[in-house]
């Protein structure tokens, strides 16, 4: 099974995008969107977030892996572009950062009948060893925290404008 990580400098750049630009390229495809969830200190966002999504602080359990249709299919979501998109399956990892690689793992081995998955999140970098791994820059050059501990592992840098290419370029090194 092929792996791509889809990472980006900071929130909002667009990894999601990139991902719809990457699955019709890749017919047969998963994707799996990994969020870290840190616990809120002070009822405060640790990714500096105003306003909270709740995924962090209902976490009552070291993961989940979601593949729940009702919720992966929610119009509007990361999950539902990447069905949109044409993912064969898709799923979402919800970890504390510790069982963060345990989560990975067995997700590997439920999809390890498809050609290949996309992982979205600088956090699924720190644990896999992918075929490309891509990082969407920001304009303003700032990094945060998590993309920093995952630059060095990138072998592809993009800026949002370049989707279209980028997706090109990650298929031809596959």
């Amino acid at each position: 099974m092929k792996i791509i990580c889809v990472t980006a400098a900071y929130s909002k750049l667009g990894k999601t995008t990139l991902v719809e630009n990457l699955l019709p390229l890749l017919q047969g495809w998963a994707a799996c969107k990994v969020t870290a969830c840190i616990p809120h200190k002070d009822g405060k966002c640790p990714r500096g977030h105003e306003d909270t999504c709740g995924i962090c602080n209902s976490l009552d359990q070291p993961y989940i892996i979601e593949e729940d249709n009702s919720i992966i299919d929610t119009p509007d979501t990361d999950t539902w572009r990447y069905l949109k998109a044409g993912a064969a399956k898709v799923f979402w990892i919800k970890a504390r950062p510790e069982a963060l690689s345990e989560a990975i793992t067995k997700v590997k081995e439920r999809l390890s009948s498809f050609p290949g998955v996309i992982f979205e999140g600088n956090h699924a970098l720190l644990i896999l060893e992918p075929d490309v791994s891509v990082m969407i820059l920001s304009k303003n050059s700032k990094f945060k925290k998590s993309a920093l501990s995952v630059k060095q592992k990138v072998q592809i840098f993009a800026e949002p404008e370049h989707f279209e290419s980028t997706a090109e370029k990650i298929v031809l090194n596959i």
